[in-house]
């Protein structure tokens, strides 16, 4: 370039002086293309697609961290409402248990009613027998005076033993309304369990959920981290454009000082021949430096709109940061909370589950009485079959006895008429009869010491067989009263097989009542293994929350010590890249007379960085970042006015 200015002008024959301030702005190349090709691609296009795609995933990333967060807030909301579904479940659960209870109790009265009847009923059974042993006894010993008493107490006899039939009836239904009430309280008290199972089904999804949220908040933690990271890189990015910049400063500078090397040196050898080649060379140079200088502004404003885009790009991040923590906050505070509630659901389950040993517990000893009772009825309901089956029997009996003494009234008609003949017979046979009736009290005070049906019915035995030895010889009656002692000596048997099969019935109850207290007291113990194991799961999850807690605090200190290292870092880096910008600026050369006055504008951020040097500790991130943003301002105002110059 320097050549061909010469040639020009020692080719031009009239010369004339330039004008002293053109040749201060001469350019140091002919073209654009020169300068183009002298300072490369690279200057002109910049790292401008780089900072917008470092915009753009600085954007997505915290839009998608703030999502998250949303979630996280309406997940939890969610678990409080489950959490508040749960105690509304357990409360109605208390009320049906405490309705079973209740339930229980009327059916232990209504058991303790049907016994008292029972007893009552068998009572009256006792003493029907006993009273039909008594007309039994009178109908041998007298069977002519007291047959009006005797039909009238029979009667009244078979009355009594009919209503205590229908109470017996009454008694059968109201079990069996007991039964179906029973019934209806197990299944009360089965849909009770089951929704106190869905209640603990509940609470450890919610348990499980919460550990969820705790690792999204984790990964919400990582990924400010990540962003913190990418923050510093981006300010890496930064400082990287600006040291271009300033070598591209650097360049232009260099440029115009051989420019101005190449002026002095044609000024001295200037000749006035040249001088009008000169001046239409100057204008062309003029002309082009101008446009440069157009395009250096452009770049320059081009630049400065990049670095203010990345520093308001920093300031979104950095706000949408503090936002982050803010809300990692109120979601510490909530899971915080979540932890109380999920400590008071857990005591108030302790508790339902004490509540619901103690309830199992008095069930368990209801249903043994139940069982109980249940035996004892069936034992009273075979009692009071056979007792038909014996009523049936004697009234059979006594049918017999009516038609025998209608048969014994007629064959007294006839003997009356053969009195005169058999007095002396009649007269022997009081006196065995008498003979009879001394062996038979012998006989009964016997069987009253032995106590034992056989030698009773032995003794009635003998005493028959004595009486029929007798009475043959004498009437034909005899037949009768031996048919008669025969049927009672059946009974007697009878009775005596019926009392053996009732001590083995009560024995066989008796087993079946302790294999039922057995069985019970197996089920109890795996009852409270079960519960054992239920709380070492529930203390195992609680010391897990309580792990994960530290872990999350733990964490938070972690993320905190971060931050501050970051803005530490954050507050040393813009010192140095002021300090920089400040020695770069003050390093340009005394040009033009307009250099005094950038002197002494660049004095005013020499001061106002001195402050913010002396008071950088106590500033904090939302203060640092707009004085960055007019530090940058400033730097712009600074070139623009060397450009001007």
């Amino acid at each position: 370039m320097v050549a061909n200015i010469r040639q020009s002008s020692a080719n031009s024959p009239n010369p004339k002086k330039p004008a002293v301030g053109e040749i201060d702005t001469s350019p140091p190349f002919q073209s654009v293309k020169d300068a183009v090709s002298l300072f490369g691609e690279g200057a002109l296009s910049g790292e401008k697609p780089v900072i917008k795609k470092a915009k753009s995933y600085f954007a997505q990333s915290i839009w998608a961290k703030e999502s998250q967060l949303h979630l996280a807030q309406k997940e939890l909301k969610k678990l409080k409402e489950q959490v508040k579904n749960a105690e509304t479940t357990k409360a109605q659960v208390l009320v049906e248990l405490e309705k079973a209870k209740r339930v229980v109790e009327d059916l232990s009265q209504k058991l303790e009613v049907l016994i008292e009847s029972r007893q009552k009923a068998i009572q009256s059974t006792d003493d029907f027998k006993s009273r039909a042993k008594q007309l039994k006894e009178e109908k041998c010993g007298d069977p002519d005076g007291t047959n009006g008493t005797w039909k009238e107490e029979l009667e009244i006899a078979v009355k009594s033993y009919a209503s205590v039939v229908t109470e017996l009836d009454d008694a059968k239904q109201e079990l069996s309304k007991i039964r179906q009430g029973y019934d209806l309280s197990l299944e009360v008290r089965g849909s009770a369990f089951k929704q106190a199972a869905e209640a603990e089904d509940a609470m450890k999804v919610n348990t499980k959920r919460a550990s969820e949220l705790s690792k999204e908040i984790l990964a919400v933690l990582e990924s400010i981290d990540q962003i913190n990271a990418e923050s510093v890189q981006a300010h890496l990015l930064q400082e990287e454009t600006l040291t271009e910049h300033n070598v591209l400063r650097q360049s232009y500078e260099a440029t115009l000082e051989e420019s101005r090397r190449n002026l002095l040196d044609l000024k001295k050898e200037f000749n006035p021949g040249l001088s009008k080649n000169l001046e239409v060379q100057l204008t062309e140079t003029m002309n082009e430096i101008g446009v440069l200088q157009e395009q250096m502004e452009n770049r320059k404003k081009s630049d400065l709109d990049a670095l203010r885009s990345v520093t308001l790009d920093l300031d979104d991040a950095k706000e949408s940061l503090q936002k982050v923590a803010g809300q990692e906050d109120s979601l510490r505070t909530m899971v915080e909370a979540l932890r109380m509630d999920l400590e008071n659901v857990k005591r108030e389950h302790t508790a339902l589950k004490e509540k619901e040993l103690k309830t199992e517990s008095v069930v368990e000893s209801l249903r043994v009485e139940l069982q109980k009772s249940e035996s004892e009825l069936e034992a009273y309901m075979a009692e009071e079959s056979k007792a038909r089956g014996a009523s049936e029997e004697m009234i059979l009996t006594l049918n017999q006895l009516l038609t025998e003494t209608e048969s014994a009234r007629r064959e007294t008609k006839d003997m009356k008429n053969e009195a005169a003949e058999l007095k002396m017979e009649a007269v022997l046979t009081k006196l065995v009869l008498e003979d009879a009736e001394i062996k038979l009290k012998a006989a009964l005070q016997e069987a009253e010491v032995a106590k034992t049906a056989e030698a009773s019915a032995l003794d009635q035995i003998r005493v028959l067989s004595v009486r029929a030895s007798s009475s043959l010889s004498s009437t034909s009656e005899s037949g009768a009263r031996v048919t008669i002692s025969r049927e009672e000596f059946e009974s007697l048997v009878h009775k005596v097989e019926e009392s053996d099969k009732l001590a083995d019935i009560k024995v066989d109850a008796a087993k079946a009542q302790v294999e039922a207290t057995k069985a019970g007291e197996n089920e109890v113990l795996k009852r409270l293994e079960e519960t054992q194991k239920e709380i070492e799961d529930m203390k195992t999850e609680t010391q897990e929350v309580l792990k994960r807690a530290d872990m999350a605090e733990a964490a938070k200190r972690a993320v905190e010590n971060e931050l501050r290292k970051w803005r530490e870092r954050e507050q040393k880096k813009v010192a140095e890249a002021v300090s920089k910008i400040l020695a770069k600026t003050q390093m340009t050369p005394e040009l033009s007379p307009q250099h005094y006055r950038i002197q002494k504008q660049n004095s005013l951020p020499k001061v106002e960085m001195r402050k913010l040097e002396k008071g950088k500790v106590a500033v904090s991130k939302k203060v640092l970042l707009p004085n960055m943003s007019g530090i940058f301002h400033r730097k712009k105002n600074h070139v623009e006015g060397g450009s001007s110059s």
